[in-house]
């Protein structure tokens, strides 16, 4: 699996997922906030896992951080993931078991749109004949957002990982590649035809949309990406649940364990899991900690 495929599991959660609530920010803001432990300093920058190259360049703001920072932390270490490293396994979830086929797991009339959808892209029946649902629904997102000028070496992560490589400041990650598959190889049946269902409604759109989440992304303004997002949420509240609101409450005691060091660490993961009710951000204010927005 391709780097950039990977950057697109982490991606993909936002990408059908709205926000529950969020707060106005200035002209000014980022979606970067600081968090004082009793000795040190944590950042939080939300990312956008893919961007336009005119649209890549990163806040003063987090460049800052990452000069006062001595460790990153991210949803995965990029640095650490290469084709030696990926689970034996990885294959086997992108893939139906033996004997099944795309067609038969989605019926007739989601195949056929996937395949309205896919072959202009490239990816023809054959190609797609054997991949698990929800491995179909993120090629589709990737390769429509890479004809559309996305990239994810103009992404937010990317650019911090090889940064963080040519300064050999080491990365985190609060999640594993072997995880970062599970949490959609383990989607139940019904839960895989809603995601490639709900990739295929946002298909048409998915570059206007996009543009314009990067543009609030640019303002820090929280509540345009609560506008911008809401519907996915509402009508994936499951989905929702179970690839953003569940990682983030497995990340709070790690990025809590990291208020409790002497040493300041940049925090980057994607922009939709530090916002609103279940974001990041509220669940650290929720524990008493103060988290300012620059």
């Amino acid at each position: 699996m391709a780097r950039g495929l990977l950057c697109r599991l982490i991606a993909a959660g936002w990408l059908l997922c709205g926000l529950s609530s969020g707060a106005p920010a200035e002209e000014s803001h980022h979606i970067f906030w600081e968090v004082k432990g009793r000795h040190n300093t944590v950042y939080l920058l939300g990312s956008v896992h893919m961007l336009k190259a005119d649209d890549s360049a990163l806040p003063a703001e987090a460049m800052h951080a990452y000069a006062a920072s001595k460790v990153l932390v991210m949803e995965l270490d990029l640095n650490g993931v290469g084709a030696e490293s990926l689970p034996e396994a990885g294959a086997e979830l992108e893939m139906l078991p033996e004997g099944q086929t795309l067609a038969e797991a989605v019926g007739p009339k989601l195949y056929a749109q996937l395949l309205a959808r896919a072959q202009p892209l490239g990816l023809d029946a054959d190609t797609l004949a054997h991949f698990q649902p929800w491995f179909a629904a993120l090629m589709l997102q990737q390769l429509e957002l890479t004809k559309s000028g996305f990239d994810t070496a103009a992404g937010v992560d990317e650019q911090f990982a090889l940064m963080a490589q040519a300064d050999q400041k080491p990365i985190i990650g609060l999640e594993t590649i072997d995880e970062q598959l599970g949490f959609f190889a383990n989607l139940s049946p019904a839960q895989q035809r809603e995601f490639l269902r709900s990739t295929l409604e946002e298909s048409g759109s998915a570059e206007s949309e996009t543009d314009a989440v990067v543009h609030a992304w640019q303002r820090g303004d929280t509540v345009k990406l609560e506008q911008l997002l809401r519907k996915g949420t509402e009508e994936s509240p499951e989905l929702y649940h179970l690839l953003t609101t569940e990682r983030n409450r497995r990340w709070l005691p790690k990025i809590t364990e990291l208020l409790s060091g002497d040493q300041n660490y940049l925090v980057i993961v994607g922009a939709l899991h530090l916002i609103g009710h279940d974001g990041v951000v509220e669940l650290l204010q929720r524990q008493g900690y103060s988290a300012v927005q620059h």
